[in-house]
């Protein structure tokens, strides 16, 4: 009445570790790619007028907030 539990094929299971040690190196190469498009979307935001009146604006309210504080 007990089944006793089949061990998989060890072929098999090698299989499936290659797989997913390919799955992986696409994913950190994918990862690679983002992260390098990631930083040009950055380096264009940092040329962007809007980007450097925003950036400036908040010096200017952290700078008046700590002057306030110091007072």
């Amino acid at each position: 009445m007990t089944q006793t539990a089949q061990l998989p094929d060890p072929e098999k299971i090698q299989q499936g570790a290659q797989k997913l040690h390919e799955a992986c190196k696409m994913l950190d190469a994918l990862n690679v790619l983002l992260d390098e498009a990631i930083a040009q979307v950055e380096a264009e935001n940092r040329r962007s007028p809007l980007y450097r009146y925003r950036l400036e604006r908040a010096k200017k309210l952290l700078d008046a907030r700590s002057e306030k504080q110091n007072v």
